[in-house]
Formats: structure tokens, sequence, C-alpha cells
């Protein structure tokens, strides 16, 4: 396995893909988003047609799943099934309500699992999803477990919905981080754990710049590694919003 690998874990809506992608582009890092994976294959089964609740089904659709990511070190990632490029398709609601009965297959996790580690054969590498350090890279260089209360990442969920045009209430928000919070904290395959050695942040007042900045320096203090500046139509790009001072 290559060096500098930094995982960061957490439960959604705690701000990990914008802060992962902030401190990968300080690190001068790839940013590989795990989630995004799973939702990938999620739309995958739901295209397939097969009965999501029946994990036979979804172990057995693994075969046709032509699961495809591309990294940089200056942008998103983006996630291919086929050729058909479904950055933007993994993002609804009908997926994310069913990303569960994939994660909660053995054999999907096994089979993303293995993808993950071979893209961090290369090393320099910020990854972030839910079993990262725990599961997939317990010998990674730093490990992160960010968090913040459920109304606020339910108020950045809906805020980022709204904003791509999509028809939601905060309400149905917040009653999907409440029920994605239990079915990951109590899952016996992949549940939310924080990691032994790894850090705690709670993101809740801070902004993701401030936490991808305490990141960064942990890396800097831990890993002897260099920064980068970042110019501000990167930083737009990567947080949605001008960071200059007002």
């Amino acid at each position: 396995m290559g060096n500098n690998i930094i995982t960061i874990d957490g439960p959604s809506g705690a701000g990990k893909s914008t802060i992962a992608r902030l401190a990968a582009a300080r690190l001068g890092l790839r940013y590989l988003d795990t989630g995004a994976m799973y939702r990938a294959l999620t739309l995958h089964c739901m295209r397939a047609g097969i009965h999501l609740d029946k994990p036979a089904e979804v172990a057995k659709s693994l075969a046709t799943a032509q699961l495809r990511v591309e990294l940089t070190h200056d942008g998103p990632m983006k996630v291919f099934l086929g050729a058909d490029d479904v950055t933007q398709k993994i993002r609804t609601q009908e997926v994310t309500r069913n990303i569960h009965y994939v994660a909660d297959v053995r054999e999907a996790r096994d089979f993303l699992t293995r993808i993950q580690r071979d893209i961090a054969r290369q090393g320099d590498l910020v990854t972030e999803g839910r079993d990262q350090g725990t599961v997939v890279f317990p010998d990674a260089d730093l490990k992160i477990y960010m968090f913040a209360t459920p109304e606020v990442r339910a108020r950045r969920r809906f805020t980022e919905m709204t904003e791509r045009g999509a028809s939601v209430t905060y309400e149905e928000i917040l009653e999907d981080v409440s029920r994605r919070d239990y079915l990951d904290m109590s899952r016996e395959i992949g549940g939310l754990r924080k990691a032994m050695d790894a850090l705690e942040l709670d993101t809740s007042n801070l902004t993701p710049e401030q936490v991808a900045e305490s990141i960064v320096k942990l890396a800097k203090s831990r890993l002897a590694m260099r920064t980068r500046k970042i110019d501000q139509e990167a930083l737009r790009q990567i947080t949605g919003r001008d960071a200059r001072p007002k």
C-alpha cells in the first residue's frame, strides 16, 4: 500500500466530501469519495431491476457492474457506470433511500473495498466514507472522525439539494438523516464506528475551510507534508461559494 493515506469517516452530512476535497487540494493529494461508489452501485442495481431487499440478487448483479471512477489532484471525483457519467445522477433521494440495501451486502462491500485498495496503492490519497479508517485502511497514516448534529447536517443537505432544484422539505431531510444514522450505526457489516486511533472533529459550528485547515495542519505536523495554495476559482468550485473576505 502506498504512503500518505488520510481517512475521513463520519455520519452522512457531516461535510466529509467538501472537506476531504479541500484538504486533498491543499495537500496535493487525490480525493476518493467512497459514498459515491456505493451510490453508483445502488443505481446499477436499480437500473437492473433487481429486488434490492434480496442480498443474493444484489450480490449476483456485481458481475455486470461496470463501475469506474476518475480521480485527480485538482478536481472532484467522477463516477461512471459503463460509459455513462453518473456523477450527478447518483445524488437523488431515491438512490439515497436505497443505499442501505447495497451497503448491507457483504459481497458488495468486499467488491468496493478491493477497488478502493487498488486505487490507494499509488498512495497520496484522502479518502472519505464510513469505514475507511476501521476496515478498508486500518493502517492509514492519519485518521479523522468527523461529525455534526443531525439538525446541522439536515440543514446542509437541504440547502445542497434545493440549490440543485430538488423539491424536498427540511423535515424530510432531517428524517432521512436520522434514519441513515440509525442504519449506519447499527449495521453488523461496515457499521459507522470511530477507529481507536482516529482524531475527532466536530464540524457543527465550523466552516469547511476551517475544518480542512485543521486536517492540513495535522498532516503537516504528523506526516511532514507540504501544502500548496488554492486559487479562488478552484476554491469556489469545491465549496460552491466565493470564499473571499467580504
